[in-house]
Parts: C-alpha cells; structure tokens; sequence
C-alpha cells in the first residue's frame, strides 16, 4: 500500500511539473508566432511557479519575451517603464543560474546590446523633445544595463546642464573621468560647470591641474589655469610653470601663446608681443597669438585715439591731427593680424566684430559692410 501512494505521488509530481515546463514551451511557441500577449501571459505564469521559477531557460525566455514587447507596435502597450529594469534583471538571472558559458547564459550579451540600443533611443527621443528629467531617467538605465559605455553617461551630463541642473551635470562628468574618459572636452565642460555653480578656487584649479595632465597642450585649460594663478596672487607661480614647459617642449607654439598672455596680464606688453610671435614663427595658424597681437595693436591705437578725445580744443588744434594719424596707422597694424586670425577661424564672432571696428576706423566701409553681413549670417 505505501508503495501505491508513493508512486502515486511521483506521479502528480511529474505531471505539474510537465504542465509548467509546458507553459515555457507554449511561451516559446507563441513568441515565435509572434502572439507576444500569450507568450506573456505564458512566461508569467512559469515564472511565478516553483518548479520552473530557478531555471535559466523560464528566466531568458522572459527577458527574451518582454524585450519584444518594447516599442512594439502591437503589444508595446503592455509594457511601462519599469520594463527594461524586467528584462535586466532576467537576463542577470539567466547568468546568475546557466554562467556565462550555458546554453542560455552565452546569448545574453547580445540580447543585453540590443536592450541598451532600445532604451538609449528612447532617452535621444526625450533628449531631442527637451524632456530632460525623463531623457535623464533613461540615461541612467542604459548606464545600468551597460556600465562600461560612456554614450550615456555624457549624454546625461548634456541633458542635465540643458535642464540647469548643474551640480548633476558634475557629478557625469566625474563619472566619465572615473571611467577613463578624459577628453579635454570633459574637463572644460567640468571647470565651466564648477565657475557656474562658484565652486571654491582651489576645487577649480585641481580640475585644471588634473586636466593639464591628461591634455599639457590645451590652450583653454592653461589659460583658465593662468587666470586663478593670478586671481589668487600666485602669477610667479605661473610663469615659472610655463618657462619649465617651454624648456621641456620648445616646439610648442600654445606654450608661447599663453605665456604672452600672462605677461599682457602683467601688463609687460613688449614681452606679449615677443611670445605672440614667437608662437606664430613655429606654427603659422596659431589662432591665438595673431587675435592677440591684433589686440594688443587695437588697444595702442585706442589709447592714443582717447588721448585726442580727452584734449581740449586749442590743444586738438595743435596735436590732435597728429595723434588721430598715428592712431589709424596703429589700426592698420592691427589689422592683417585679424584679417590672419578669421582665416584660420572664419566662423569667429569675436574676430569679426574686431574687423568691423578696424575697418571702420580705417574708412574702408564696404570690408566693413561684408563683415557685418558674414557676421548677421
């Protein structure tokens, strides 16, 4: 008699458990049909099942079946925003019982790519319609789902500070640097961010220290470097910094630019002067030393201008003519400094309008006028 019930038993057992391995089947089944609500419905219910609810194949298929469901056109109906976080967590699952290397486990990689292409898509569409918070949430997920990509991440950082969330934006961009993406174009965007949120000196200055290791050459970062140098009384500092760098790498036209800068700052214009063209003797489309020196001259001929303006009228009588002649040739030097930067930089606002006053000064109205137009466009 003990025996007729066990085996009655075992045979129960093996009938329930045929039924739920069943409902994987009929799961697969309908997926494949593309009934993607029956083999939802299907997934479900093995899922919740004892028998089926720890193996690998229950826990992909459902991954596999949700996965389609998103942005169908059908069935995407059925799905929410919580979705993706489903289908992640049931392919970590997948791994976590069948390895990598299981029949299940080996195809999850792929499946998880294509998960991550899903759902950045849907954060560049929040992106491109201004939805910042919900384009956010987005980046954060595929984050999640891929951890080692910085699209993103990066992304998120632009829609933060599009949204003014500026101290959410920072801490992308730490993200990004912590995982090795060190462009000079993050470490800008980190120091622009820091001076817009009015981070401490020294917060700034690390970040550009740390930037300027990654990228010695950027001319940005060693200006904004300069700029708290001087802000906080440690020129010398600086200009010790350079002269090392210049010994170190003599062919580095940036080099010479910035330290003109630094020495224009110091008002030892003559010294300026020398490093701008210095920098252009080694490399000739150095944006920065011709705008420099162009205005550095746009500055001589103003003061001398302002000389006259501030003369009374029998003084202008006698030196005034002279002064205004001297001035407008001082224009004229500025000018093919200029006119040499906007070919190295045609879309440059500031050296257009610099070129519309120049020329202006000079009487050469219709050079005048083509600026203004270029610059209206």
């Amino acid at each position: 008699m003990r025996k007729v019930l066990l085996t009655a038993f075992a045979a129960a057992s093996i009938s329930v458990a045929t039924a739920q391995n069943s409902a994987v089947n009929s799961a697969i089944l309908n997926h494949k049909n593309g009934t993607l609500d029956k083999a939802q419905a299907d997934i479900d219910k093995a899922i919740a099942h004892p028998k089926t609810k720890d193996k690998a194949k229950t826990w992909f298929y459902r991954g596999v079946i949700y996965q389609d469901m998103l942005g169908n056109p059908i069935y995407g109906k059925l799905t929410n925003d919580d979705t993706p976080l489903l289908v992640l967590e049931a392919f970590d699952k997948t791994i976590a019982l069948d390895g990598k290397d299981g029949e299940f486990g080996k195809q999850v990689p792929a499946r998880k790519e294509m998960l991550y292409g899903q759902v950045l898509n849907q954060a560049v569409e929040f992106h491109n319609g201004q939805k910042w918070k919900e384009a956010i949430g987005k980046y954060n997920l595929a984050s999640k789902i891929n951890p080692t990509d910085t699209t993103s991440v990066l992304y998120a950082a632009y829609a933060s500070t599009a949204n003014q969330d500026y101290t959410g934006a920072l801490k992308y961009y730490d993200q990004l640097i912590d995982m090795g993406h060190k462009t000079e174009d993050v470490y800008k965007a980190k120091v622009q961010l820091q001076q817009q949120v009015e981070a401490p000196d020294q917060e700034i200055m690390n970040t550009l220290a740390a930037g300027l290791k990654e990228h010695p050459a950027s001319v940005y970062l060693m200006q904004e470097e300069l700029k708290y140098y001087l802000k906080n009384d440690r020129g010398d500092e600086a200009m010790a910094k350079l002269e090392n760098a210049i010994k170190a790498d003599p062919k580095n036209a940036s080099l010479y630019a910035v330290l003109g800068n630094l020495q224009e700052r110091k008002g030892n214009l003559d010294a300026a002067t020398e490093n701008y063209k210095k920098a252009i003797e080694i490399d000739q489309n150095n944006f920065d030393a011709y705008y420099n020196l162009g205005v550095l001259e746009y500055n001589k001929a103003s003061e001398i201008n302002n000389k006259a303006a501030k003369m009374d009228y029998a003084t202008y009588q006698k030196k005034g003519k002279a002064l205004e002649a001297q001035a407008k040739k001082q224009f004229a030097e500025a000018l093919p400094y200029f006119e040499k930067a906007l070919v190295i930089q045609p879309e440059d606002q500031s050296t257009m309008q610099n070129l519309v006053r120049v020329y202006t000064r000079l009487g050469r109205k219709a050079d005048a006028d083509r600026i203004s137009k270029m610059i209206k466009k």
